[in-house]
């Protein structure tokens, strides 16, 4: 039997973490934005996706363009994640 995979694992995959902080710090966003600011790569909607399903984002069409945005879920797991940078920028200058 495959082993369960934690909800945490989706931030795991490479780019999730720096999108989550780029959304937070910038509000909902068109995709090409996030791919501008965050990386290129053949993989990112599907980043996307993996966000969206985990339930930390929500994609919105506007005009021909697709904007992303943070849910609840997705601002309070990216408060978080810029409460642990915040702690390790510290712990660097000490």
């Amino acid at each position: 039997m495959p082993a369960k995979e934690h909800p945490i694992s989706v931030l795991c995959d490479a780019h999730t973490i720096p999108m989550l902080m780029f959304l937070r710090e910038n509000g909902p966003s068109r995709k090409t934005d996030i791919y501008s600011a965050v990386g290129r790569s053949a993989s990112m909607p599907q980043k996307i996706d993996r966000m969206v399903s985990a339930g930390l984002a929500e994609v919105s069409p506007v005009g021909i363009s697709e904007v992303v945005g943070l849910t609840g879920l997705g601002m309070a797991v990216a408060d978080r994640l810029a409460d642990i940078d915040g702690l390790m920028a510290d712990a660097g200058s000490q």
